[in-house]
């Protein structure tokens, strides 16, 4: 096979030649910054072609060669491994004039060390391998990689999307008869040297895995790779991406009742002289589904709500007004709100609220009719209940305070919030004497028909059942 693979520096890469014999590379990665020797023009030479357009190997051999003899050949053959164990280099295909694809590295744990692809073996996409578009080319990903392929050529996308089913290199010729064999079998092997692609083996559960990752769904271990650092160079973490471009929430949700009932406000001096010990209580707490013979009552909802969801303090910030509450939220910011579906509850009607933990009341939420029977009896069989749960509390996240704010993690630190939240409403209805029992999951599309919210806007992320401890 003669055709060969474009290097150039990868995205992000730059390049400082500012002294007479150093290079100073800057790269999105940890470490970011590299200080290289460069004395030979033809090294020279060779930074200023992979900070361009690239070029395949053995031209950037001849261009050294030519400058500096065979001895600078030794010099040039040590650089780009370092580029290369660096993560530093791009590795394009081109037909012609056409660019078909480029291997882009996304973390400092990418390698590249393309075998053979055998013409008789069989090979298929892995089940995690992906494509979505990013500004005006198309994407191809993986969770199991360390990098990324840019698509620029639909020759590309349809090798890949051929590779849904299982081929052998002959059969991957006929998809496109107008590109070279030599084209499409390095195209293979980059697929398969860095994981996108593997071979098609009698005993394996699936393509290239172990029975180890054949026990994880695609979205959960796309979810875990792209919301932790070390397999992608996308932003992480507290970048205000949409400041001075969308205004932020507010810290507590405005919300526009024609009814509200003012809850009860318990005493916390008085509680903490009170209360049982707090070992007793972590050593009590347990999902609870068997309600008492009397619903609860509006002043132990009442005081649950007030020791577990109330805002504590208002802090205002020039970025983003932030608040204090009873349970632990990243960034201060809140994002969760409360719904409250009551079937039974002493003094209150039953109905659809939403909770106000600013000033501590429910506000009156008059939807469709049947909305809210259907998410009562949705949850009782969660649940595995046969009465209805006394009150389903929806927790909602209004996803734009946290994601103004987080990249890459702010889907996953909304999920942390939800289950802090979780384990403190266990513990102030152990501590109450309630009935608690968090779920698994919930139909957010019919909570948002409910409600009347916009599904993006404001989506439900947790129920948590509550009601009257049987004696």
């Amino acid at each position: 096979m003669t055709q060969e693979y474009v290097l150039s520096f990868a995205e992000g890469v730059t390049v400082d030649m500012g002294s007479v014999d150093c290079a100073v590379i800057r790269t999105p990665f940890t470490p970011r910054e590299y200080a290289f020797r460069i004395r030979a023009r033809g090294l020279r030479r060779v930074i200023e072609v992979l900070s361009s357009t690239g070029e395949i190997e053995g031209e950037l051999t001849r261009q050294v060669e030519e400058r500096d003899g065979a001895a600078g050949l030794p010099s040039f053959y040590y650089c780009l491994l370092a580029f290369a164990e660096r993560s530093l280099l791009c590795y394009g295909i081109r037909c012609g004039d056409r660019r078909l694809a480029t291997l882009v590295p996304t973390s400092m744990g990418f390698r590249f060390s393309p075998g053979p692809v055998k013409p008789q073996s069989i090979y298929t996409l892995s089940r995690f391998a992906y494509l979505h578009r990013e500004r005006a080319d198309l994407i191809l990903e993986s969770p199991l990689t360390h990098c990324k392929v840019t698509l620029h050529d639909a020759a590309g996308a349809t090798i890949a999307a051929g590779l849904a089913k299982a081929q052998t290199l002959n059969s991957l010729y006929t998809l496109l008869p107008d590109l070279s064999c030599d084209v499409i079998e390095l195209f293979l092997q980059m697929l398969v040297g860095v994981g996108f692609a593997s071979e098609l083996k009698p005993d394996e559960l699936d393509a290239g895995e172990d029975e180890v990752l054949a026990q994880w769904d695609f979205h959960d271990l796309l979810f875990h790779a792209r919301s932790r650092l070390g397999r992608h160079a996308n932003a992480l973490g507290g970048t205000y991406r949409f400041r001075n471009k969308v205004k932020p929430l507010p810290a507590v949700k405005e919300f526009d009742a024609e009814e509200t009932i003012n809850l009860y406000r318990p005493d916390i001096s008085s509680l903490e002289k009170e209360d049982p010990p707090f070992t007793l209580v972590l050593e009590r707490r347990k999902s609870l589904r068997d309600y008492g013979r009397l619903p609860i009552t509006d002043r132990q909802l009442g005081e649950f709500l007030y020791r577990s969801a109330r805002v504590k303090e208002d802090i205002k910030m020039d970025l983003q007004d932030l608040s204090r509450r009873p349970y632990p939220g990243g960034g201060a910011i809140y994002e969760l709100e409360l719904y409250l579906n009551i079937h039974a509850c002493e003094n209150i009607p039953h109905g659809l609220y939403h909770y106000c933990p600013k000033f501590h009341r429910l506000e009156r939420i008059f939807g469709p009719p049947g909305a809210a029977k259907a998410l009562l009896r949705d949850a009782a069989r969660s649940a595995r209940m046969v009465e209805m749960p006394q009150i389903l509390i929806t927790i909602a996240a209004r996803f734009q305070r946290l994601s103004w704010k987080y990249e890459s993690m702010a889907y996953s630190a909304l999920l942390k919030n939800v289950g802090v939240l979780y384990q403190t409403m266990y513990l102030v209805a152990t501590a109450i004497g309630l009935a608690p029992c968090a779920l698994g999951t919930g139909d957010s599309d019919l909570f948002a028909t409910a409600v009347g919210l916009n599904y993006y806007a404001e989506t439900s992320v947790g129920e948590f059942l509550l009601g009257s401890k049987r004696e």
